[in-house]
């Protein structure tokens, strides 16, 4: 028998460690979790046991017994119903389970020493033997099972010697047994609970670990497109019942693709962190930041913001975009462009204000590059018409509808038309005449451009081959067919199947399209140089106009932007910017070409600076395919006039 009590002290020494790991790697709180329901169920069922302990008592005892009996039951039957009902449910910590269930321990042990003390019953000890096991079983831990088992073995001890009742064998080896016993049950109780715990807490900690994984951008730990549409639909919810109103925004960054192209993918991630830091940073609690993939993002700004405060929170974030990134041994500049919308009524649905933030991002991508805009009605308005145009777009027998016309590139030096700009028109069976900016930027939008730049680049080489060899044609790409490695093969298809001596055709590009993704610009702009073709920056000076481009970009001529004509009567300071670069492509050997020329007194300013390429209404409006030749056949005459007038 002494072997066997050795080999279950030697077992619970041995998982003691064992023990403390689990009890360690739980936090008190789940403790506590785990035990109360025992330690409350343990005070319920003892103050209803006692309910009826109470009642026996007036049929079992009289006198002062009864008295005291029967307070000591109602006692205990009160104690373990204060204790389920009122001290357990707000209990928090261990040390109130400890207590709730020392206080109940204490009561069932004094019950049977008082009845022991008035009717001694050698028998009934085994009772005291009873509420050892059960103090095993329900101890919170050995803080309380110990020394609750401990004075139930000391009493039956105590109560025999007093009564001079021998102990015989069977009462030594029980008591002997009851201490490991008793431990051992608590240890197999308390192991039990808490690997069922630990298991929970795993199981809880793995839960959330996939609701993160599910809400949130792994990258840069933003909320992510599925946790964004949460918050929209919850936004959305409160404004339909009167809530505040709220504004979303759309960012898109400028200049990431370049970056995450020449220095990888590590870098491009490194930088996209960033951004997700400086976006909370500026955001703080006011508003709610997403990534909604690849390098856009979204933001829910709380509240009814006013027009001032929301322009200085859109230009806060687009300074903070704006600066310098260190990225180890990289330093990156981009910029974030912002689109925002009001809401202020439940009638769009998710989808359709993305759909109007999205339309206000465009605008500033192609107007303001790097600084937020606003949806307007007039946004609304123009979206509508985009709409319309777009489905007309997509149904019409574009290669029947779509035409070229002409507009003459003039040498006022040698009197004669060195190239035609050839320009997109659109007769809609459907809409009629649509403006070519409006049709151009819905065709952009949608991606149908680089089908529609194909068909009229066709349509324009048709043409060409009918024209005297020295004459050029000047074909405007957009920037979705720079970015388009398709696109520009079949451009290059289109060349060659013409038959046409590719320098006399130029391809014209813009600044905003060159800048949406430099290094693909040039790639493109490249392949398209290598076949002979001629290049041209288009509208220069009314963007991003950079100098250090210039002379990296296989670039045959510059086209300056009408805005500078404009300002020539008004401004004298218009008239040096052009002839400085006008300087600047005679120094680097590029046409350069004046467009927008209306009235000969703009015509006359411009002489004085030498302008020898001049394109605008005061030599022609854009005329149709038709009358190219009699245009050049009556060049010598229109010269001399042209001369006389200057």
């Amino acid at each position: 028998m002494l072997r066997w009590i050795k080999s279950i002290f030697a077992t619970l020494l041995n998982n003691r460690s064992t023990q403390a790991s689990a009890e360690d790697s739980v936090s008190e709180a789940e403790e506590v979790s785990a035990m109360k329901p025992i330690v409350s169920s343990f005070c319920l069922v003892n103050g209803g046991y006692y309910i009826m302990v109470t009642l026996n008592r007036f049929w079992t005892e009289s006198g002062p017994g009864l008295v005291v009996m029967a307070s000591l039951s109602a006692l205990t039957m009160l104690a373990g119903f204060y204790f389920y009902f009122f001290w357990l449910k707000s209990a928090r910590r261990v040390y109130q389970l400890n207590i709730a269930s020392l206080t109940i321990n204490f009561l069932l042990y004094l019950n049977p020493v008082v009845f022991q003390s008035l009717h001694f019953d050698s028998d009934r000890l085994v009772y005291f033997v009873f509420l050892a096991l059960v103090f095993a079983t329900t101890g919170v831990s050995l803080r309380v099972v110990i020394p609750s088992v401990s004075l139930c073995i000391f009493t039956v001890a105590w109560l025999k010697h007093q009564h001079h009742t021998p102990m015989n064998a069977d009462n030594v080896g029980l008591v002997a047994l009851i201490l490991p016993l008793t431990a051992f049950l608590t240890y197999i109780v308390r192991q039990t609970l808490l690997r069922a715990v630990k298991a929970r807490v795993i199981a809880e900690s793995l839960r959330m670990e996939a609701q993160s994984m599910a809400d949130s951008d792994v990258l840069t730990g933003l909320p992510n497109r599925r946790s964004f549409f949460q918050v929209m639909d919850a936004v959305l919810a409160g404004v339909s019942v009167g809530q505040k109103p709220f504004h979303l925004a759309l960012i898109d960054l400028d200049g990431f693709k370049p970056i995450n192209d020449i220095y990888g993918h590590s870098v491009g991630d490194a930088l996209l962190i960033e951004v997700g830091n400086r976006l909370r940073q500026v955001c703080g609690e006011r508003a709610f930041a997403a990534r909604m993939g690849g390098d856009e993002f979204a933001i829910v700004l709380y509240g009814d913001t006013a027009p001032a405060e929301l322009d200085a929170f859109g230009t806060q974030l687009c300074d903070a975009l704006r600066d310098t990134y260190f990225l180890g041994s990289v330093t990156a500049h981009i910029s974030g462009s912002v689109g925002f919308v009001r809401c202020a009524s439940g009638q769009f649905t998710p989808s359709q204000l993305l759909e109007r933030a999205d339309y206000a991002l465009y605008f500033a991508k192609q107007n303001v590059r790097g600084a937020p805009v606003v949806f307007t009605e007039k946004h609304e308005t123009e979206m509508r018409d985009f709409s319309q145009v777009d489905q007309a777009l997509r149904t019409s027998d574009l290669d029947a509808e779509l035409s070229i016309m002409f507009q003459p590139q003039v040498d006022v030096i040698e009197n004669r038309t060195i190239s035609f700009e050839a320009l997109a028109r659109w007769n809609s069976r459907k809409l009629g005449s649509v403006r070519p900016d409006i049709f151009i930027k819905a065709a952009e939008r949608s991606g149908l451009i680089t089908q529609i730049t194909l068909i009229l680049l066709e349509k324009a080489l048709k043409q060409v081959r009918e024209w005297p060899a020295q004459t050029r044609v000047s074909f405007n790409l957009s920037a979705r067919d720079l970015r388009s490695g398709i696109s520009i093969t079949n451009i290059c298809n289109a060349v060659r199947d013409s038959r046409i001596d590719p320098r006399r055709i130029e391809f014209e590009i813009t600044e905003t399209a060159m800048l949406t993704d430099f290094e693909q610009a040039c790639e493109a702009l490249v392949r398209l140089k290598a076949m002979g073709c001629r290049i041209a920056i288009d509208d220069f000076g009314s963007g991003y106009s950079s100098f250090s481009y210039i002379h990296r970009l296989p670039v045959d001529k510059i086209k300056i932007d009408r805005s500078f004509v404009v300002q020539l009567l008004q401004h004298s300071s218009a008239l040096k910017i052009i002839k400085t670069i006008i300087d600047l492509c005679r120094n680097l050997n590029l046409d350069c070409v004046i467009e927008g020329v209306e009235t000969q007194t703009e015509m006359n300013k411009l002489a004085q600076i030498r302008a020898r390429y001049i394109q605008g209404y005061l030599f022609s409006k854009p005329m149709l395919a038709e009358e190219v030749l009699p245009w050049l056949h009556d060049e010598a005459a229109r010269g001399q006039t042209a001369l006389r007038a200057v």
